[in-house]
């Protein structure tokens, strides 16, 4: 439950009075500068407190699907050709978007038949995928060079052209959205200040990196959304606050990093650790060489690798993977640090893996964090707790939660938008004023979701054609009675050649069993061969050899040879006979399929059996798209009023009244990491 601001800034002076408050994020294009809304309430109840805000430049720049050409790019989010790709310091949403992926398990989990849809759509597959499953309003900057490249390490000059065509798009997309002409030229003047201050500083900073910029801009977002320079607020990077030498090693950031050194908790802290990533898609340690610890060395210009510490050697895994020789692994953070400074200097940074990054922030800060902002804080919790239970539990601070009201704090201002094609459909408008949107979101999203678990449970067209006609009208209604007479057509022709096919079968089978019953009177006759005709025969030719081939025995045998003979030719024709119906029946019942195809075949069964499939791909396919915006709305709408871009306020309502509704009304609560030992 969210605390007034004065509950949490008494806890702060009383309980927290020597530890800093830590904002730290990717890019400034996104809710990081929102965190002013922080200082705006530190100004009123704790002006004297700081407030240390950065730029987390310790992590990879972006990575890239394996087939995607060298060089920058801008690329959109999908759960098909980018479906690996991540991107943090280069991204950007317009307004109403976000990095929210209607991925094809979503899809098909709401009855979205993706194969069915694939077969008819223009380009296949590949083709429905990379446009269905898009990230609606949302750009990524990749540089596809190398998948060591750390933000840090980013030349300005080098990237400023792409810097300038992400943003330039982020804000002309925004500037589309607003619909009132005078508005949007006011946005327009707003849009070209943000790009002047990315174009001066460069031009001042040649030898700059992007993260050098991106703490100037995060400065000047704080200055604006306050509306005066901020007081009492330190600029910071990961890569100052994680720098990992003889001089630093005993800061509280690294306290966690000693338990994964020390002797006595080496291995407890390893299995509490992959015990803790249990059931997420964060790797276990057995998935990075052999006695990797959940971190990783920074080293500019060289890349991020994970430490290993082995009995003879400390190794970073590097793309080009460095070993040090040593006599005994680091058992401290102080002696890791001088074998590591020795090799690579004072300016390494070292960083923890996913939740215990997390871990080792709170070890010193108090981490300000938006509320459905880390996925990583579970686990984190979960491993605080683990390592509780087992003793060797750590001090750590709780997390600050800010959540916010975005859309309900719209009526402060005077807006009207141009609504994105997926919420135009969901809103059934297509332009709508700030105080109608903040009066109907809400609806609009509980009656997406319940549209998602209705869509879900429609099993057949004939169903799904009548919600569609039901819910969206023409041209439903018609293409209902088109599947219908189609279909009937289908059923009248079914058994119009219902009984053909059943005789044609019956033949078949008959003729079958004629053709077992032949074999079987063929090996019914060669048994009567060998019992009764060869032996006479043999018998016959010994008496030729001995020379009484004309005596009474002689005489006997030809008798019963000639009886037995005739047997063989009665069985004979009776085989022929029933080899002729066996033959019969077979053609007779190709004929009586070759009929029920024809019948098939017809122009009135082709015509029919294609408006069903026609009319199914439709639907289906309006299935899909009615899935896909219902998610991107609820799940979109949902994430960004915790999660806005706070520039979206300059270019929306250059006055901030909405930005100063959506930071006083602002909600705070404190997030204990670990449970407290009694």
């Amino acid at each position: 439950m969210a605390e007034t601001f004065k509950d949490i800034a008494a806890r702060l002076r009383d309980e927290f009075a020597d530890v800093k408050l830590l904002a730290l994020g990717q890019t400034v294009y996104w809710d990081e500068p929102m965190k002013a809304s922080l200082r705006r309430f530190l100004d009123i109840h704790l002006p004297e407190r700081t407030m240390l805000v950065g730029v987390h430049d310790a992590d990879y720049f972006s990575k890239t699907p394996a087939d995607m050409e060298p060089g920058w790019a801008m690329v959109p989010h999908n759960d098909g050709n980018t479906r690996d790709l991540w991107v943090a310091t280069g991204e950007i949403s317009r307004l109403f978007g976000s990095e929210t992926v209607p991925a094809k398990d979503i899809l098909a989990a709401h009855g979205v038949q993706i194969e069915t849809i694939a077969r008819d759509y223009p380009g296949g597959k590949d083709a429905l995928l990379d446009t269905v499953t898009e990230a609606w309003g949302w750009r990524g900057l990749v540089h596809v060079n190398s998948g060591q490249e750390v933000a840090c390490c980013i030349p300005l000059a080098e990237a400023l052209p792409h810097i300038l065509q992400l943003i330039s798009w982020g804000f002309n997309a925004t500037l589309d959205s607003i619909s009132d002409p005078a508005a949007k030229k006011l946005g327009r003047m707003q849009a070209d200040e943000l790009v002047s201050w990315v174009t001066e500083y460069a031009n001042a900073h040649p030898d700059a990196y992007i993260s050098d910029l991106y703490c100037n801009v995060l400065k000047r977002f704080y200055g604006r959304l306050l509306g005066h320079p901020p007081a009492n607020l330190e600029l910071t990077k990961a890569t100052s606050l994680f720098r990992f030498n003889t001089q630093t090693a005993k800061n509280g950031v690294f306290r966690l990093l000693g338990l994964f050194l020390s002797p006595e908790t080496h291995a407890c802290a390893c299995n509490i650790y992959n015990q803790s990533v249990e059931g997420s898609d964060i790797y276990t340690l057995d998935r990075f060489p052999p006695g990797a610890i959940p971190f990783d060395l920074v080293i500019p210009h060289k890349g991020r690798g994970t430490i290993c510490l082995r009995e003879d050697e400390v190794m970073v895994d590097l793309d080009e993977p460095v070993s040090i020789k040593v006599d005994g692994r680091p058992s401290t953070p102080e002696e890791l640090a001088e074998l590591l400074e020795g090799r690579f200097g004072p300016d390494i940074a070292l960083v923890g893996k996913a939740l215990t990054l997390v871990l080792m922030i709170s070890s010193q800060y108090i981490f300000v964090l938006h509320e459905q902002a880390s996925g990583y804080v579970p686990s984190s919790e979960k491993m605080a707790a683990l390592l509780n239970e087992q003793g060797i539990g750590m001090q750590f601070y709780p997390i600050l939660r800010i959540g916010y009201s975005t859309w309900d704090s719209l009526p402060a201002c005077s807006a009207s938008f141009s609504l994105p094609p997926h919420m135009a459909d969901t809103f059934r408008q297509g332009e709508i004023t700030s105080q109608e949107f903040a009066d109907i979101w809400h609806p609009v999203l509980e009656e997406q979701r319940k549209l998602l678990s209705h869509l879900s449970s429609i099993q057949d067209t004939e169903a799904l054609l009548l919600f569609l006609s039901e819910e969206k009208g023409a041209p439903w209604p018609g293409r209902t009675e088109e599947y219908r007479r189609a279909d009937a057509e289908i059923r009248r022709l079914s058994r119009q050649t219902e009984p053909v096919k059943a005789e044609s079968v019956r033949l078949r089978e008959l003729s079958y069993a004629r053709r077992q019953e032949v074999q079987a009177m063929e090996a019914g006759k060669g048994r009567h061969f060998r019992t009764y005709i060869k032996p006479r025969r043999d018998e016959l030719d010994n008496l030729e050899v001995s020379g009484t081939a004309f005596g009474p025995r002689a005489d006997a045998l030809r008798a019963e040879l000639a009886l037995f003979e005739e047997e063989r030719a009665g069985i004979e024709q009776k085989i022929e006979q029933k080899r002729q119906e066996a033959e019969e029946m077979r053609t007779r019942s190709l004929e009586l399929k070759h009929q029920v195809q024809q019948t098939e075949k017809s122009e009135e069964a082709q015509r029919a059996r294609q408006t069903l499939q026609t009319v199914k791909y439709e639907a289906e396919l309006a299935r899909l798209w009615m899935v896909r915006d219902a998610f991107l709305t609820a799940e979109g709408l949902s994430y960004t009023n915790n999660r806005p871009s706070a520039w979206w306020f300059l270019l929306a309502d250059p006055e901030l009244k909405w930005f100063n509704r959506v930071a006083e009304t602002a909600e705070f609560r404190f997030e204990e990491v670990a449970p407290s030992r009694t």
